[in-house]
């Protein structure tokens, strides 16, 4: 039995999730003529959660009552270094592949979208809103560099055989995320992390994966909502 992956079940945090500190120390933004900027004007934010996270200085987050989600892209997308798993033609099939099909690409983006709706609903401080207008929050995330280190099920000769593959842990993906002011158009923030599934041996199947993506969609809103929260709770200087 192969130490092998399935479809990713992802932990992730969001952009704001970041400012509130991690378990090294509170996270702050770099001062200082050392201070790391991006192009736009982003400072990286120390001890944050996420693998990488920029913020722009002196950001009034406390105007920002509406929020505008742009559609989840979830791709197939890895960076020009990457190099794909091998596929073991005698045990894995023929017609085995590590690329999710655009069906289940489409039904992942099309999750985020009901799990933002579900977690911000009438009950929350935040109103989702179909345009770009005043006091309004921009956000744009993508899903990609889906990493499987076991086959699509469907196209694997264990599936078509009746037979069983069993993983240690889910797999990983990186989480993209831009916050812009809807009038003006600028860059409030951006984030990038890659996440790691859950390190325990299970049946790798369609039916516990797709409950896994679901799950850390949750826990990923439901952190962001708690971070707005948070920033707009705080006082102004």
């Amino acid at each position: 039995m192969r130490n092998r992956q399935c479809y990713p079940a992802i932990l992730v945090t969001s952009i704001l999730f970041s400012l509130i500190g991690c378990a090294s120390g509170p996270a702050t933004l770099q001062q200082g003529p050392d201070a790391e900027t991006t192009k736009d004007g982003l400072v990286k934010v120390d001890n944050s959660k996420l693998a990488l996270s920029y913020v722009r200085p002196n950001v009034n987050w406390q105007q920002y009552s509406k929020l505008y989600f742009e559609p989840t892209k979830v791709t197939n997308d890895h960076p020009a270094d990457y190099r794909s798993p091998r596929i073991d033609r005698q045990s894995d099939g023929l017609n085995a592949t590590y690329d999710l099909p655009q069906e289940s690409l489409d039904k992942m983006a099309l999750q985020f979208s009901q799990t933002v709706a579900d977690v911000f609903n009438s009950e929350q401080p935040f109103e989702l809103v179909t345009d770009k207008g005043p006091n309004t929050l921009v956000i744009e995330t993508a899903v990609t560099d889906i990493r499987l280190s076991a086959p699509v099920e469907s196209s694997r000769r264990s599936f078509n055989s009746m037979g069983k593959t069993y993983t240690q842990n889910s797999g990983s993906m990186v989480l993209l995320a831009v916050l812009k002011d809807a009038q003006t158009g600028e860059v409030l923030a951006k984030a990038a992390d890659r996440a790691i599934g859950f390190d325990q041996w299970r049946q790798n199947t369609q039916v516990f994966n797709w409950g896994d993506v679901k799950t850390v969609y949750r826990r990923w809103m439901n952190d962001f909502k708690n971070a707005l929260m948070t920033a707009a709770a705080e006082p102004k200087d």
